[in-house]
Order: structure tokens, then C-alpha cells, then sequence
């Protein structure tokens, strides 16, 4: 049988440069639209900074892919913030902005910190500590 470590290393290495890569995407798009719609673009941005962070988490193992793109998507954001040296900033200090700059920070801290949820192998998990007799019991009511 041949040894399939080299291949999980590759894909899980793949994953997490392709997490990175969307949340860079995702800090640039949500940078430059976020003032669009003056309430509602805000929330978009936000809403598609969480739907990326928790999708990569649901659908990666473990968390650096969740990290990987939540560093890229804060750094990417936090960076077009700042000033460029000819002045102009992609990210005003306005409403809007802290609330984009300082909503990707909280979105990324509450989707890293969430506990992993455990999977039952066989199915559904059978109630702790029942009896035949008080299964029989439970249905009957």
C-alpha cells in the first residue's frame, strides 16, 4: 500500500495557499466596496468576510487555512488603510471604514476561537446511560 502522507501534505498545503489566496481577494474587493451603498455595502463585505472564514473552517481540518486567510484578509484590509504616499487613502476614516477595518479583526478572532465540532463515527450518538426499559419508556410517551 503505498504511503499517502506526501499526498495530505500537498493537498492540506494547496488548501491553505488557496484560503490565503481568497482571503487577500476577498480584503482588496471588500476594501474597495465596502463604501458602496453607504449601509449595505458594508454589510455585504462583512457577510462575504464571514461566509469565506467559515466555509474555509467548515470545509478544511483544523486552522491554519482559517488563519492563513483571515491574516491575509486583516493585513490586505489594514494596509489599504493606510495612507499611500501620494495621500489618498482606499479606506477613509469614516463610519464605514472602522467598521470594516475593526469588523474583519472581530469576524476573524470569533471564527478562529470557535471550538472544533466533533463528528459521531456511526451516526447518531445513543443517550448516555439508557436501559432497554427506559428507551421503551421514552417512545411510549
Amino acid at each position: 500500500m503505498p504511503d499517502r502522507r506526501p499526498v495530505a501534505l500537498l493537498t492540506r498545503a494547496g488548501s491553505t495557499a488557496l484560503a490565503a489566496l481568497s482571503g487577500a481577494v476577498l480584503g482588496i474587493v471588500g476594501s474597495f466596496t465596502h463604501q458602496s451603498l453607504p449601509p449595505l455595502g458594508v454589510v455585504l463585505a462583512l457577510a462575504t468576510a464571514v461566509l469565506l472564514l467559515v466555509g474555509v473552517r467548515v470545509t478544511t481540518r483544523g486552522r491554519l487555512p482559517t488563519l492563513a486567510a483571515a491574516l491575509l484578509l486583516v493585513g490586505v484590509a489594514g494596509w489599504l488603510a493606510l495612507p499611500s504616499p501620494s495621500g489618498s487613502v482606499i479606506v477613509p476614516a469614516n463610519p464605514a471604514g472602522y467598521v470594516w477595518s475593526l469588523g474583519v479583526v472581530v469576524i476573524a478572532m470569533l471564527v478562529l476561537s470557535w471550538p472544533a465540532v466533533q463528528r459521531p463515527l456511526g451516526g447518531a450518538p445513543d443517550i448516555i446511560g439508557s436501559s432497554p426499559e427506559e428507551d421503551k419508556d421514552r417512545t411510549a410517551l
